[in-house]
């Protein structure tokens, strides 16, 4: 059977890799035989990523950059041209997730929100996609939320909410469009997991249970249950797989969330 993790002689960029699910999903490709370019704005969380990988980590390049900026964009470019070379497998997955109404909505807070999850997708994608169509190759693999298919009744995060969505619509359009490239673009849909961004709420007891009571499953998910599946969407065997919004989530968008 086909080796579905092998990643040698791949390139892959990964945003928003000094921690959670893009920290993880470094850390899996380096031991898959990836050459990895990781992106972050605080260049010491993406060092603590590098450090944290078992072997190979001479293959990691970390690169700090604010992605919604354009100036900062190209600068990227050129070190990846220098370091990585030419991106076969790109995973968007810079976010923020501040709780924000649509009250809040002409606030640089919002526009932030927007430009993180959405707009810096888009740059990004843009920039490493005619090396993917002169190669016709390519992966790319948006890293959106449940927030983009549920809302919460009590929690407004509506910024969160709707660039999470576009984010969904992003990946689709982009996938009609490149399919004849050898691209696929696929999103992932991820509920709630253990990670950094979660950890006050699983010091929660009350908290925690509450939300389990909206997940079928009954729990929240763990790092590996979200990276193998992105790992397939990235890997060779998955090139029928384009235009996919795939919710991983315990089932907690088969019911009503909290």
């Amino acid at each position: 059977m086909k080796e579905v993790f092998n990643f040698s002689g791949k390139n892959v960029l990964i945003t928003g890799a000094g921690s959670g699910i893009g920290r993880a999903l470094a850390i899996a490709m380096i031991e898959a035989g990836a050459k990895v370019c990781i992106v972050g704005r605080r260049i010491e969380k993406l060092e603590e990523t590098k450090n944290l990988m078992p072997c190979n980590n001479e293959q990691c390049y970390c690169y700090s950059a604010d992605i919604t900026k354009k100036a900062e964009v190209d600068a990227l470019l050129y070190f990846l041209k220098e370091n990585l070379g030419e991106v076969d497998v790109l995973i968007n997955c810079a976010g923020l997730a501040n709780p924000l109404s649509v009250e809040e909505s002409l606030t640089d807070e919002w526009s932030k929100q927007i430009d993180t999850n959405l707009n810096a997708t888009a740059y990004i994608s843009g920039q490493v996609i005619p090396n993917m169509k002169k190669n016709k190759y390519g992966r790319i693999i948006n890293i959106a939320s449940v927030n983009a298919l549920v809302a919460s009744k009590t929690l407004a995060r509506h910024a969160y909410n709707a660039s999470k969505a576009g984010v969904c619509g992003l990946t689709r359009g982009m996938s009609s469009t490149y399919a004849k490239d050898g691209i696929t673009v696929n999103a992932v849909c991820p509920g709630l997991f253990e990670s950094e961004m979660t950890k006050d709420i699983m010091e929660n007891k009350v908290v925690v249970a509450t939300y389990n009571k909206q997940i079928p499953i009954a729990r929240f998910g763990k790092l590996e249950e979200v990276v193998y599946p992105i790992m397939f969407l990235a890997s060779d065997i998955a090139s029928y797989i384009t235009g996919q919004c795939i919710a991983i989530d315990g089932g907690m968008t088969t019911s009503s969330y909290i």
